[in-house]
This record gives structure tokens, C-alpha cells and sequence, in this order.
């Protein structure tokens, strides 16, 4: 079976479903994901997120705390992107429907966890990826052109290599086509891609 798409994003995760939002605004996503669409990861995640969203903190307070914390190992201008980039990302979860605990003032209740010098933890109860996980598939379902392939494993990526071409990881002209692909539950292939040479 071949079925075509815009967006392939193989793997059902914050990141995927997160993707395939965004995705969905300029063409047709097509998500295949090994389970289903409420089993990944993310749904494992307990303690909750950190951003600067109170006016007593900064970027360089928690770019420092992440350094320290870091112990040598973090790449600083990944750190400053991602610090920087969370405060945003939070807010698109929520405009999607995630929900974070507030407090009795109806701000955010701020946790404080290890490694962090201020009040930056925006939580779900003790369950804050199963939460993030929950308003990312409400969005999904409830987006016309998303179409969720559960139960598929992604077993290639078609790439110039099928067409006899030599593809090495170092050559920087790599193109991919789409993905072979396996219903674990029907034992059937089925070949996604756009603008394919086959």
C-alpha cells in the first residue's frame, strides 16, 4: 500500500506530536508511531518544566543554574537557545491545552528543584508529561489533516539509495522520500512518501 503526505513524522513523543501541530498548518502530517498515541515516553515525565515565567527571574540566572548544574557537559550556546526558547514553547503548549497547577492568586505555583536558584518548575500535579501528553493528542485528534498511523513501525527511510544511488551519512545531498513501513497488527508494508521517484 502507498499513501503519500506532505509531513512524515515517525514517533508519537512531545517532539512528534508537537511537530505535527505546527506541521499541519502548511500540508497533510502523517504521524506513525509504534503503539498508540497516548503510549510514549513524555507520559513517564513526573516532576514538570522549567522556564523563566516569573518577573524575579532571568535568562541568566537559569542559563548559570543549567551550566553549573552541567558540571562541564553542556554545550552553552545549546543552553542559552533552549533557555531562551522556553518561556515561548510553554505558552504553545498551553494555547493547545495543557494545563500547569496554579496557586491561590491564580499564578503558576512555581516549584524550586534541585539545581535551580528560583522558582521556575511549572508542574501538572505529580504527573506532568502525562498531562502535556493529554492536550498534544486532543490537538492531534481534532486536526482534520492529521492522520495517526498506531500500531506501524517505521523500518527505512527512502532515501536516493533505493534508486541506486550511493548514499553515505557523510554526503550533505541526502534526500529523503518517505518510509517503509509495517502494521505490526495487520503484518502489511506500506510505503509513505512525497514526491518520490518510484
Amino acid at each position: 500500500m502507498r499513501k503519500t503526505s506532505d509531513f512524515l513524522i515517525i514517533g508519537s513523543g512531545l517532539a512528534g506530536l508537537s511537530m505535527a501541530i505546527k506541521a499541519s498548518e502548511y500540508g497533510k502530517v502523517t504521524i506513525v508511531t509504534k503503539a498508540t498515541l497516548n503510549d510514549s515516553n513524555t507520559i513517564y515525565a513526573q516532576g514538570g518544566i522549567a522556564a523563566v515565567v516569573d518577573p524575579g527571574d532571568n535568562f541568566d540566572k537559569h542559563i548559570e543554574d543549567t551550566l553549573i548544574a552541567g558540571a562541564g557537559l553542556c554545550e552553552e550556546n545549546v543552553v542559552r537557545k533552549v533557555v531562551s526558547d522556553a518561556p515561548h514553547l510553554i505558552k504553545e503548549l498551553i494555547h493547545w491545552g495543557a494545563n500547569f497547577d496554579k496557586n491561590e492568586t491564580g499564578n503558576y505555583d512555581l516549584a524550586k528543584e534541585g539545581g535551580h536558584s528560583e522558582h521556575r518548575i511549572l508542574h501538572h500535579k505529580d504527573n506532568t508529561g502525562f498531562e502535556i501528553q493529554r492536550a498534544l493528542v486532543e490537538k492531534i485528534n481534532s486536526t482534520p489533516n492529521i492522520t495517526v498511523l498506531e500500531h506501524h513501525f517505521a523500518i527505512d527511510l527512502i532515501t536516493q539509495h533505493h534508486t541506486g544511488q550511493l548514499v553515505k551519512r557523510h554526503h550533505a545531498d541526502t534526500e529523503c522520500y518517505g518510509a517503509y513501513v509495517l502494521n505490526v497488527k495487520q503484518v502489511k508494508w506500506a510505503l509513505i512518501c512525497r514526491n518520490s521517484p518510484f
